[in-house]
């Protein structure tokens, strides 16, 4: 990323002349000068860089090391995005294969949000670093067990915002009606129970997803999002696939 220049400001303050028991000193005038600090014209701390070299050059063995291979730029879209799509359907499949709960059902539907993907990923070679790019936070995954009713007002709520990234459900609306929403390839049962993979920021009702409050269960899984989606990644790659995400139509504007 390009760095700008800082600018440091510093301010020469000239006092006046105090008269004597006169009242409170007064400023008379002001100087500003600017001294610029960029890569250019900064000097190199030779101890300092000797220090950090080693580190950076394993931790740049790190994040260059490439995870898989893409077909084609993943790309950030409302209502629905080649990157979105691809990040839901791996960490909905990722969870499913390390979830093991009680009832043995797995996770239905992932529901993430659209301001979490901080970086589109390349065609071709995507690496570690770009992983870390496009999801630098450090949320785990949550699996939230919720009613059916409240899993339609989970979606009302995103044809009412122009969509978010998600994986296990088609939802097509006319204006703002949904006029199908299905699960799994069935259509929903508002009598029946969902299970749905998000981050603990969304859980606890972060950008306003108050129809994760108070779920009919809630598992933690100590697994990063970040990491399900390396994983899936690397998955992927060993199997010799590349990524090859494409908008589906999982939501549909009529």
């Amino acid at each position: 990323m390009k760095q700008h220049p800082l600018q440091y400001f510093i301010v020469f303050i000239a006092i006046a002349t105090f008269q004597a028991c006169s009242g409170p000193p007064r400023i008379k005038s002001v100087d500003t000068a600017s001294i610029e600090f960029s890569p250019q014209n900064a000097a190199v701390d030779s101890s300092a860089y000797k220090l950090i070299a080693p580190y950076k050059k394993e931790m740049d063995a790190i994040m260059n090391e490439v995870l898989v291979v893409s077909d084609s730029a993943l790309t950030k879209e409302l209502p629905e995005g080649s990157l979105g799509n691809f990040v839901a359907d791996a960490v909905l499949k990722k969870t499913n294969d390390v979830y093991r709960p009680a009832d043995n059902k797995p996770a239905d539907v992932c529901l993430l949000n659209n301001g979490g993907l901080r970086a589109q990923l390349p065609k071709g070679n995507i690496t570690r670093g770009n992983a870390f790019e496009l999801m630098p936070f450090e949320n785990s995954i949550v699996i939230l067990t919720i009613t059916g009713e409240r899993l339609q007002q989970l979606f009302q709520f995103l044809v009412d915002n122009n969509g978010a990234p998600f994986a296990g459900a088609v939802v097509k609306a006319k204006g703002k009606k949904i006029t199908t929403l299905k699960v799994g390839g069935n259509d929903i049962d508002p009598a029946k129970n969902y299970k749905v993979v998000t981050s603990d920021y969304l859980a606890a009702g972060g950008d306003k997803y108050d129809f994760f409050k108070n779920p009919v269960t809630i598992d933690t899984l100590n697994y990063k999002l970040r990491d399900a989606i390396i994983d899936y990644m690397k998955e992927e790659n060993k199997k010799g696939n590349t990524i090859k995400s494409r908008k589906d139509g999982r939501i549909k504007y009529e």
